[in-house]
């Protein structure tokens, strides 16, 4: 009986016991079953995600694939199962990949991250393009045993960007195309200009040209008679040193001089020199304009003396509108500029040639024609007018005068180019900028604004 007892008072004591253990068993099951929801839901997570995630074992010599999300499984082509225990290298194509697995290598070797792009391999040995982040799992105490390598399909992104090059490319090579036809272009309507003006330039050249040849051929006459006279002049004196008689000698030496008209030589002979030196100065003058005009240009700026550069324009361009226009100046005290000169001569030329023919096709003529020039310095700039009292440009015509190609002149008389470098010269050249102004039956006013330190002083804020 007291045997029966003392079982139940041991009964009851354990009681309490295996129920607390119970218990704990019920929370550990419950916290197990609460965790493995949690990693269902991460692999879930993991799986759902189109970036790339994998978890290799590198702790050995063979490195072992330990985890892959369904990503990297459908771009490659395998199954999970096939996956995990390989060794990664079975999805790089090495040959193509081999220096960027030696920084992985070198990496893991450093326990440091690194980021590489490869050519990855699919079970059926197509490739494809992949970039990848190895981040280090730091779990053990002492080293590192596995990274965590997160990436994505890269074969669009570098598609792109090499189609992006490619375009970039594209794009530069048309714009050096494009510089170089401007360039020719503007050489072509140089040369154009200069054979227009040859056949005046010829002519200007050859109206001195006969003034010094008229005046060579008056000295060289003269010179005959004043030789004639100075023989005459030796033998009178040996005949007075012969004591022959005065009277004898002088009338003989009047007469001469009489015949050969010697006051009209010594009034006649120092205009004709004048002449011969008025006409060769011409003529260098118009050389030395024609040589500055038609200088190669340079794409070098330096700086230059813009009144003195219109001068040289004007004369290069006079038979253009001496028949049509008085031509007035009034240069103002101009800072010197930097600038191409010889494109900018281009422009002052093209600008003038235009008046002429606007003061040509008015009728008008050098008595009632003008081209007025005026140069001034506006602060950091200067400024130059062309203005002509010519026919003017229509209100319809106005915003088109500086596109390619537009002309109202008859065929054969322009090509509608002249403007259009113009403008090209003076604002993508210089930094500058050209205005018009046009009343029809008036004239024409075109206003060149030009930076005085060039270009890279326009673009400065």
């Amino acid at each position: 009986m007291q045997t029966s007892s003392r079982v139940t008072m041991q009964q009851s004591s354990e009681l309490p016991m295996l129920q607390e253990l119970q218990s704990l068993l019920t929370a550990e099951r419950a916290e197990r079953a609460r965790l493995q929801k949690e990693l269902e839901l991460r692999d879930c997570a993991l799986d759902a995600a189109s970036t790339h995630f994998m978890i290799i074992d590198v702790s050995q010599q063979e490195w072992r694939i330990v985890y892959v999300n369904r990503a990297i499984c459908e771009r490659h082509g395998y199954t999970v199962a096939e996956l995990l225990g390989q060794s990664p290298s079975l999805l790089v194509c090495e040959e193509k990949s081999a220096a960027a697995l030696e920084r992985v290598s070198e990496a893991v070797l450093r326990g440091t991250n690194v980021s590489v792009e490869m050519e990855a391999r699919r079970k059926d040995h197509t490739t494809f393009s992949f970039g990848m982040t190895m981040t280090p799992i730091r779990t053990a105490p002492h080293g590192v045993n596995h990274y965590l390598c997160v990436g994505a399909d890269i074969t669009a992104r570098l598609a792109q960007e090499r189609a992006q090059r490619q375009l970039q490319e594209q794009l530069y090579n048309e714009m050096q195309e494009r510089e170089r036809m401007a360039i020719e272009l503007r050489l072509a309507q140089k040369l154009e200009s200069v054979g227009r003006l040859a056949a005046g330039i010829a002519h200007e050249i050859n109206t001195p040209i006969q003034y010094v040849g008229d005046s060579v051929s008056f000295l060289q006459s003269a010179e005959t008679d004043l030789a004639k006279l100075r023989t005459e002049y030796r033998r009178a004196i040996g005949r007075l040193v012969d004591h022959e008689p005065a009277q004898s000698v002088l009338p003989e030496l009047e007469a001469l001089e009489s015949n050969l008209d010697l006051e009209f030589l010594s009034h006649e002979i120092p205009k004709a020199f004048e002449r011969t030196l008025e006409g060769v100065e011409r003529v260098a003058g118009i050389v030395r304009a024609m040589k500055e005009f038609a200088h190669p240009d340079s794409a070098q700026h330096n700086y230059a003396d813009l009144n003195h550069a219109l001068s040289t324009t004007l004369t290069v361009a006079r038979t253009e509108y001496k028949y049509h226009a008085v031509v007035e100046t009034r240069f103002g005290e101009l800072p010197q500029v930097s600038c191409n000169v010889g494109e900018l001569n281009q422009v002052f030329l093209n600008l003038i040639v235009n008046a002429a023919h606007a003061l040509a096709e008015s009728g008008k003529d050098a008595s009632t024609g003008r081209i007025t020039i005026v140069t001034a310095a506006a602060g950091d700039q200067v400024t130059i007018s062309i203005a002509d009292n010519g026919c003017g440009i229509p209100q319809e015509n106005l915003e088109k005068v500086f596109d390619p190609f537009f002309t109202t002149k008859p065929v054969g008389r322009g090509t509608g180019q002249g403007l259009a470098i113009a403008r090209s010269i003076v604002a993508e050249k210089h930094g500058g900028r050209i205005d018009v102004h046009s009343v029809v039956g008036s004239g024409t006013t075109f206003t060149l604004h030009l930076p005085v330190k060039g270009q890279s002083a326009a673009e400065a804020p």
